[in-house]
């Protein structure tokens, strides 16, 4: 149980460093050139509009700042679906690769974010199912 509130936690805090802190220096808009054709295809991808990404920004911010970084008075933990962050993460990795990475310095990642997770995730069900 700890193990997987802390791998939540974790997912939360890194996931806000990408699209969660504009001005934070890990946010995709610090690696992304063409920005206005990104966060639009993010959109597209997400299948959300602009105001649907700012609410999940807002109640992953949340989260983070009220249970993860300062465990404040509130009784009821809302924690976030996470489907949208990973699917957000893995199409930024997949942009970056394919736009941004003009010289190379990825050359062990895997060019394809979702099949990555597929792999890692099947074995990681199939060790725990033993």
């Amino acid at each position: 149980m700890t193990a997987n509130g802390n791998f939540l936690d974790h997912c939360v805090l890194e996931w806000c460093k990408l699209f969660g802190d504009p001005r934070g220096k890990h946010h995709w808009r610090k690696v992304v050139t063409d920005q206005t054709a990104f966060f639009a295809d993010l959109l597209g991808t997400l299948k959300l509009t602009e105001t649907q990404f700012d609410a999940y920004i807002e109640e992953m911010r949340t989260y983070r700042d009220k249970f993860v970084a300062h465990l404040d008075f509130d009784e009821t933990m809302h924690i976030p679906r996470l489907r949208l962050a990973r699917r957000s993460v893995a199409y930024l990795h997949d942009y970056v690769l394919a736009h941004e990475d003009d010289s190379g310095f990825f050359p062990e990642a895997p060019p394809n974010a979702a099949r990555f997770y597929t792999l890692y995730a099947n074995e990681g069900k199939g060790v725990y199912a033993e």
